[in-house]
């Protein structure tokens, strides 16, 4: 089943999210725990316009638990899907220079898929493509009419599922020093 997560399924989550932002080897990962990035994110995740918010975020429920999840908004957002999570630097002492995303990821005229992600244990049984599924039909209820996503270069499997679903690269994007296709969708 695919849905909206509730409050209480945010630590199932979060796990998800690390995954990435570990595979980006970003920045913030060497001045903050994992236990305050943990911390963060929860908190942060309550905050409707924040990136990783419940909002923005779809959930694969399988067993009850989740097995993954797929997080995405409008391009034009990016200059501040983040501030909520800013907003808590102060109070987990963290300076402000540090920024979660250094690197612009999408442009207006996007909706963007932020972070796909399945939990190991969940791999191989087509649930990155359901949640991609859900979150285009997501995209066309909120009047997107192009979707897009960043793939890493070298992962060659999820390259091959969004050229699947009709995803094509657009361009390149270097983000925290990996090199990204921006690969895109228009959605009918």
């Amino acid at each position: 089943m695919i849905r909206q997560p509730k409050p209480e399924e945010r630590k199932q989550i979060i796990p998800l999210i690390q995954t990435i932002i570990e595979d980006m080897e970003l920045p913030i990962l060497k001045v903050v725990s994992l236990n305050t990035l943990h911390a963060m994110l929860e908190e942060a995740m309550l905050q409707e316009d924040f990136r990783y918010s419940l909002t923005n975020t779809l959930v694969y429920i399988e067993d009850g638990t989740v097995a993954g999840a797929i997080f995405g908004y409008h391009g034009h957002l990016e200059e501040k899907v983040d501030d909520p999570f800013y907003q808590l630097y102060e109070t987990y002492n963290i300076p402000s220079s540090i920024r979660l995303y250094e690197d612009s990821e999408t442009q207006a005229g996007e909706w963007y898929i932020d972070i796909l992600s399945v939990h190991e244990n969940h791999r191989r049984k087509g649930i990155g493509m359901k949640l991609l599924q859900e979150a285009e039909e997501l995209a066309k209820k909120q009047n997107a009419s192009v979707i897009a996503l960043n793939c890493d270069k070298v992962n060659d499997k999820a390259y091959q599922l969004y050229q699947k679903l009709g995803y094509t690269a657009t361009s390149t994007k270097i983000l925290s020093g990996h090199s990204y296709y921006h690969m895109t969708k228009k959605l009918e």
